[in-house]
């Protein structure tokens, strides 16, 4: 089986006086490189989560933001500072009086002054906190995992079709082989006749030429590692567990320098044209596989 590499999962809590959001997004890359960003006041909690996300996830960046509001109204509502509230009022009844306008100063006048407000410490609580961040990390990952689990359903199936050409046109080309090394051992003969030009060879030096010529042309073994290749690609995302991005692009970059070579060794129209369609769907591979953990 294959994971994709992106995903995005949401949860909200609220517990013990507190609301904790959490929201997680996934995308591709080399390694796993997690970025939290944590409400102020509860940066102890950061490892926490990182800890949650490196216990499920191999692979990818992670964009983590969790929020953590108090929501115990009287904990974080601004309250009035009675001592400066009284001082600030006898003020005013000065400027009142010292002005002769023969009137007390308003409630509301002394409410304008910012002075007199004061927000509370909030105090934290972190036994409370900790296990309904948990909880929302939890929840959110297990959506961000599904949503993997099920782009890597298309993948795969993807993956199996086009490792289902390759198969056909290395048939192709596996069928073509015997054909190719004997036309071009036609070919070789041929040749060294026109350069001999009737002189006599020495024919168990010559057949050694040809032979080690001939060897050097053959692409058996190109055709065996390719098929293994693809048997590993195969059983890579068809096994019960999640198949490794970095060993299946690896497997891939193989299928390619093998389709290479092949291309490389001969000129034969059939083999030249199944290695260009092989070489589309290993591209497409390649592709691919950086979509996965």
């Amino acid at each position: 089986m294959i994971n994709s590499m992106t995903g995005f999962g949401r949860s909200r809590k609220e517990t013990a006086g507190y609301a904790i959001n959490v929201e997680i997004r996934a995308l591709n890359a080399k390694q796993l490189d997690i970025s939290v960003r944590i409400s102020k006041n509860f940066f102890e909690f950061e490892d926490l989560c990182r800890k949650l996300i490196a216990d499920k996830i191999r692979r990818g960046r992670l964009d983590v933001f969790v929020q953590i509001e108090c929501a115990d109204i009287r904990r974080k509502a601004p309250a009035i500072n009675l001592e400066l509230a009284r001082y600030y009022w006898s003020q005013l009844e000065e400027i009142y009086g010292e002005l002769g306008r023969g009137q007390s100063p308003s409630v509301d006048q002394l409410l304008r002054v910012p002075y007199i407000y004061e927000t509370p410490e909030v105090s934290i609580d972190s036994d409370a906190v900790r296990g309904p961040i948990s909880a929302a990390m939890s929840e959110a990952l297990d959506q961000v995992l599904l949503m993997r689990n099920t782009e890597g359903l298309a993948l795969a199936g993807d993956f199996t079709d086009r490792l289902a050409s390759l198969r056909e046109d290395l048939l192709v080309v596996a069928n073509r082989r015997e054909v190719v090394v004997d036309e071009y051992r036609a070919r070789l003969n041929e040749r060294v006749k026109v350069l001999l030009a009737g002189a006599e060879p020495d024919e168990n030096r010559l057949m050694q030429e040809i032979a080690f010529m001939i060897d050097r042309a053959d692409i058996n073994e190109e055709i065996v590692r390719l098929g293994s290749h693809i048997d590993q690609v195969r059983s890579l995302i068809g096994g019960a567990k999640p198949a490794d991005g970095r060993r299946l692009d690896f497997l891939i970059q193989e299928l390619h320098r093998e389709t290479s070579t092949i291309g490389s060794k001969t000129t034969d129209m059939d083999i030249v044209q199944a290695v260009v369609r092989m070489k589309t769907e290993i591209g497409k591979l390649k592709e691919q596989a950086q979509n996965i953990e």
